[in-house]
């Protein structure tokens, strides 16, 4: 995870959400005042060096820490008084901001710069719990004659030091984290899962905040349990089974304890319901669903009970259970859509593997089949040949020989080539990768007359008029396919007396080739057997250039091969 990586969007939308909360509590609380709304400033302010530290976390940490002492001076002085989140006196968005902030310098500034800016963060955080309790001479006391001012309690305080101790640890372990894996260049398994779950994380560590602020000592049990859910829900996709079941068991206990001890907090975790409606859409997605079914069950039986251990209301409640069945179907739903969306891009992904392995088949069987075969039949002719005239004209069978040999050599060049290319990728077998079919991108006239002085069976004519640059593609197809017709000559055409092969550019801007022999007749049993793929092959090379073939009796005697190619100019 690189710094560039960051959201900043989602960072933006928590701080905006969390400074949106703030607002609300100020205005719509009954005993709010106007010298309340000067605390929002210095949060708005305060948000603001959080979403800049992502790039700049030391100096943002700096001011941020300023900015909060000097509000608290400010709220001080004008006597205000603000509802606080977890730690008293601070509020939602100064908890959030300090703790991103106090993440990104352990995570990306230097050790020593990091301890100095954790440090001010936290003295700034102190400060602020001090200045904002209303003080009278020795005492604490409430002479502002507002309501609204809440004096913190030793034990209160103590709860406070407490939940701050956990939260600085939180943060400077994530910090720790992500430091470590920033230098990794392959993402784990955990880094992957931390980065598609950092939002749901976030919005319930929100939720859990929000709760703790409106619980008791004794529904702290209930909200351990919630937050027991939370992080079940947030490493649900991992394990969804295990983790659903695991959160049943701990939303159940915690809210049975919180119940017994006669807690008079919250009725109902909404930290419990969003844990549970995230378990419930990923095992519904990854799960089995018969396993799926069962999982989802027991969640939704063991949040039932909880709640009604701690207030029987809650449960007889007909328009509650009507919303939380609701959000049960909701969950459900969203779990079997996604659920779809996976199956659907898992048979995109299957059909688009199968297709390009069954492209690299025909490039494969192509490029055997036009290549290798046409080194091996020119063998088996000139074997046979040589066979037919050596008991009578001993010192003919020489050239022929010298010519197997040849053939033999380019055919096992050619067979390297592509076995080489299967082992390791890495040289690329598509059709035309040999040594031949490398020149005929730059010398194809060359290649063709080789081609034609080579060839083991009656004379080539060769008539050549080609286009001054070629594509590459191109080129390597009509070596392609005049190769292949004359391996087609040798084999089917043993009578053939001469053989023509035409490659010419026409006035509609294409590329005539055309290969005729004067072939009487086509064996039944050509020499070396025949496959059936030599003009299926061809065929299937001219219609990927966009190009068309023929191929059949050219008149009383012979055979015809005829192809027709667009001349794509490279880059066009």
């Amino acid at each position: 995870m690189t710094p560039q990586s960051v959201p900043h969007r989602w960072l933006a939308t928590l701080l905006g959400v969390a400074l949106f909360l703030d607002f609300a509590m100020i205005l719509f609380s009954g005993s709010a005042r106007t010298a309340n709304l000067l605390a929002l400033p210095g949060v708005a302010v305060f948000a603001a060096c959080a979403w800049l530290g992502v790039n700049r976390p030391a100096i943002a940490s700096m001011i941020g820490a300023l900015t909060l002492v000097a509000s608290s001076a400010l709220m001080r002085a004008a006597r205000t008084d603000t509802p606080s989140i977890a730690l008293s006196h601070i509020m939602l968005t100064e908890l959030i901001a300090g703790t991103v902030l106090v993440v990104l310098v352990v995570w990306r500034t230097a050790p020593v710069v990091a301890v100095a800016c954790t440090t001010a963060l936290v003295a700034a955080c102190l400060s602020a719990i001090v200045l904002r309790q209303p003080y009278c001479g020795y005492y604490y006391c409430d002479s502002y004659s507002n309501p609204f001012v809440r004096l913190i309690s030793p034990s209160e305080l103590f709860q406070s030091l407490l939940f701050g101790f956990a939260l600085l640890v939180a943060a400077v372990g994530t910090g720790l984290y992500l430091r470590r894996t920033a230098n990794q260049r392959v993402e784990t398994e955990m880094g992957a899962l931390i980065r598609k779950q950092w939002p749901l994380g976030a919005a319930l560590g929100v939720l859990a905040l929000l709760e703790l602020a409106e619980t008791d000592r004794y529904g702290v049990v209930a909200l351990a349990g919630s937050a027991a859910a939370g992080v079940c829900a947030f490493f649900g996709p991992k394990y969804p089974l295990r983790n659903t079941w695991l959160a049943a068991g701990a939303l159940f206990f915690g809210g049975l304890l919180a119940a017994m001890y006669g807690s008079t907090g919250l009725p109902v975790s909404f930290t419990g319901i969003a844990a549970s409606m995230a378990l419930v859409s990923y095992v519904v997605r990854y799960a089995d669903p018969k396993q799926a079914a069962g999982a989802t069950a027991g969640l939704t039986v063991a949040n039932a009970l909880a709640m009604g251990a701690r207030d029987s209301s809650t449960i007889t409640d007909s328009s509650f259970s009507l919303i939380l069945l609701f959000l049960l179907l909701v969950s459900i739903a969203a779990g079997v859509y996604f659920r779809a969306r996976d199956r659907e891009r898992n048979q995109t992904v299957k059909a688009a593997v199968t297709s390009a392995q069954q492209g690299e088949r025909m490039a494969l069987a192509r490029e055997l089949h036009d290549v290798v075969a046409h080194h091996v039949t020119g063998i088996v002719v000139q074997a046979q040949a040589a066979l037919m005239v050596a008991e009578n004209n001993p010192g003919v069978a020489v050239p022929a020989l010298e010519k197997i040999e040849r053939s033999g050599t380019e055919a096992l060049k050619a067979m390297r080539t592509l076995v080489g290319s299967l082992r390791d990728g890495t040289a690329a077998w598509t059709a035309g990768n040999t040594e031949m079919a490398d020149q005929a991108t730059t010398n194809l006239a060359g290649d063709l007359t080789g081609l034609a002085e080579n060839f083991a069976g009656p004379p080539v004519e060769l008539e050549l008029n080609l286009p001054d640059e070629l594509p590459h593609e191109v080129g390597r197809s009509v070596l392609r396919l005049v190769q292949e017709s004359l391996t087609n000559v040798g084999k089917h055409a043993p009578d053939a007396t001469s053989v023509r092969v035409l490659v010419a550019t026409t006035p509609s801007d294409t590329l005539h080739i055309r290969v005729t022999d004067d072939g009487s007749r086509r064996p039944a049993n050509p020499a070396g057997g025949s496959g059936g793929y030599g003009l299926v092959g061809m065929r299937e090379r001219v219609e990927l250039l966009g190009g068309r073939f023929d191929a059949g009796p050219s008149g009383y005697v012979g055979w015809s091969v005829e192809a027709w190619l667009p001349l794509w100019k490279e880059g066009t």
